[in-house]
């Protein structure tokens, strides 16, 4: 059900040792209209120049632009041919529950240093809303991108497509991807903030996901849930040509998602942990972003999310904005990762992934990723929406796109859904 006020601590809560921040002072207080200047910075829009609806970026006029574009979207425009639609500024914040969450817990999550220890909870006596509002640190960022605003669950039909630079689309799928994204944490959906039957298990997450096209991949799926504590993701798999449910580890670290061209981790720009990864701060910047993306959205509406008949056949179409961004350099802890360090450009509003820039072992760029997130339908209720997502391996000229057919948030979804029987249900 829909909040009706954002209550007391739970049983659920009390279980998990969590207590209420300090009062905020007088003055103050988060807003959903200071929300921007007091957990983060505005985008600096003096440098922004010429940004109006209906211009445009392209090879042509990228000199005027490029002072507002990381490094992969300069080569996307270079070499690829990228066109980028502009717009102007537009603020964004999460949803009421989301900053009364904020307010309520403001100054009570502590970060643990956990060194290399990456299987340690590296942070303590967080509860609920943004962890660290003006993050000073790469590592207080990734703890806000972690816990940032996604709603508390959501229903998603995308779909999946394979491209050649050369050929084109090699393959397509459809499929339904449904999560409680926040099981614990909750700031919109009652019960808040916990679902008590998830406290009990250290649960924060939980999901199912499963092919609908084509016919001889339907039913292939997937139920599994996320620890509070760094561990791999736990579940189960079905597979209709057996007709058995096989238990599974998802996201081992570098696993390839589906055999794609992203990670498991890639999944959202990062699906890993905060702890699995060393964190830096490079720098706060005003930067061309898709956060009022307008993607086209609808099964039948792949090709005006994405340029698919010149090549290379994977620009996105999309509509790019000046927005206040933080560059973190991610390196990870684990030695036989299969990056060796990725760039993060990460919306200091929302806390989202816009752009992602993964390196190999020899330092040269691999893969990029753009995120193109839709306005949300209602900001005081939901999250933006994830319109498309593009992971292009500019090493093998070869990319992976997904485009959202449909997308619900904060939908109030049955945990009973994410259970054995069903996926096995959904598989037939």
């Amino acid at each position: 059900m829909k909040r009706k006020m954002f209550s007391v601590l739970s049983t659920a809560a009390l279980v998990m040792g969590l207590f209420a921040g300090a009062p905020v002072q007088a003055g103050d207080e988060i807003t959903a209209d200071n929300w921007a200047e007091k957990t983060g910075f505005k985008p600096d829009l003096s440098r922004a120049g010429d940004v109006k609806k209906g211009k445009k970026v392209t090879e042509k006029n990228l000199e005027k632009y490029e002072h507002l574009l990381p490094p992969m979207m300069k080569l996307l425009i270079k070499k690829y041919g990228l066109k980028m639609k502009l717009r102007p500024y537009e603020p964004i914040h999460p949803s009421t529950g989301y900053i009364e969450a904020t307010n309520k817990y403001r100054g009570q999550a502590k970060i643990i240093d956990v060194g290399d220890d990456y299987r340690k909870r590296g942070l303590e006596k967080y509860t609920a809303g943004l962890p660290f509002p003006d993050p000073k640190t790469g590592l207080e960022i990734a703890w806000n991108y972690h816990y940032g605003y996604n709603g508390d669950d959501a229903d998603t039909y995308f779909n999946l497509l394979w491209i050649s630079a050369a050929s084109g689309v090699e393959h397509t799928e459809v499929w339904r991807w449904a999560y409680i994204i926040r099981t614990i944490n909750r700031t919109d959906l009652d019960p808040i903030p916990a679902i008590e039957s998830f406290v009990k298990k250290r649960l924060q997450y939980t999901s199912i996901t499963y092919a609908l096209e084509p016919y001889d991949k339907k039913g292939f799926g997937a139920v599994y849930s996320r620890s509070v504590d760094p561990l791999d993701q736990q579940g189960h798999i079905y597979v209709p040509a057996m007709r058995r449910i096989l238990r599974n580890t998802f996201g081992t670290r570098g696993d390839t998602w589906n055999s794609t061209d992203l990670l498991y981790e890639d999944v959202r720009g990062y699906m890993g942990y905060p702890e699995w990864m060393h964190w830096k701060l490079v720098g706060k910047k005003t930067l061309l972003a898709p956060m009022h993306a307008g993607v086209a959205l609808g099964k039948g509406k792949v090709g005006k999310a994405f340029d698919l008949e010149k090549p290379p056949h994977w620009n996105p179409i999309a509509t790019y904005e000046p927005r206040p961004t933080y560059v973190v350099e991610v390196r990870p802890k684990f030695p036989d990762y299969p990056y060796k360090k990725m760039l993060l450009y990460i919306d200091a509003e929302t806390f989202l992934i816009t752009y992602k820039e993964c390196f190999d072992k020899k330092d040269d760029l691999w893969k990029v990723m753009v995120l193109a997130w839709n306005e949300s339908p209602d900001m005081d209720e939901h999250p933006p929406i994830l319109g498309s997502g593009a992971v292009m391996d500019l090493q093998a000229d070869h990319a992976t796109l997904f485009h959202w057919n449909k997308v619900k948030t904060n939908i109030d979804m049955n945990p009973k859904m994410f259970t054995l029987s069903n996926l096995r249900k959904r598989g037939r």
